[in-house]
């Protein structure tokens, strides 16, 4: 037999479209080429062909997840990006402060931001924006005293 007449005998036996049924064999049920092929009554290399064909082979799998993930990372500071000027002057130039620490920090969120719209999200240089957005976070902890609660509990606690 043909691969469109093991197509058709599939179809007809379970009253749904190949893509469904591999579907459900390979990503619900999690089933190897082997059983797969078995629960459906082919051969393993048709069965191998087909997961192939419709994309549900796992690598094939986290690499679509990737791709997808790319894709929505292109737009992630795009509006944001466009309201950002970076030229601007800094206010705690010559200073040693937590203000001008704040500021800076907040100029460097922005100028990953900026560099990550520019690229599409695919400059490697935009893996820095996580941590400078950490260290945001924990200056707002430390100015609004959640980061002194946070290490009283941990003393507490040891």
């Amino acid at each position: 037999m043909r691969y469109m007449q093991y197509k058709g005998v599939v179809e007809r036996e379970y009253k749904k479209s190949l893509r469904k049924i591999m579907y459900e064999i390979c990503v619900v049920e999690g089933l190897n080429a082997s059983l797969g092929a078995k629960k459906l009554g082919v051969a393993k290399e048709v069965f191998v062909f087909w997961r192939n064909f419709y994309r549900l082979d796992k690598n094939q799998q986290l690499f679509d997840q990737a791709v997808n993930n790319l894709e929505q990372m292109k737009f992630l500071y795009l509006n944001e990006a466009k309201s950002i000027d970076i030229s601007r002057p800094l206010h705690h130039v010559d200073e040693q402060s937590l203000q001008g620490l704040e500021e800076q920090i907040d100029r460097m969120v922005e100028y990953y931001k900026c560099v990550h719209a520019e690229s599409g999200g695919l400059a490697t240089e935009t893996g820095k924006l996580p941590l400078y957005e950490f260290v945001q976070e924990l200056l707002e902890d430390y100015k609004s005293g959640r980061l002194l609660d946070e290490v009283q509990n941990q003393r507490e606690k040891a």
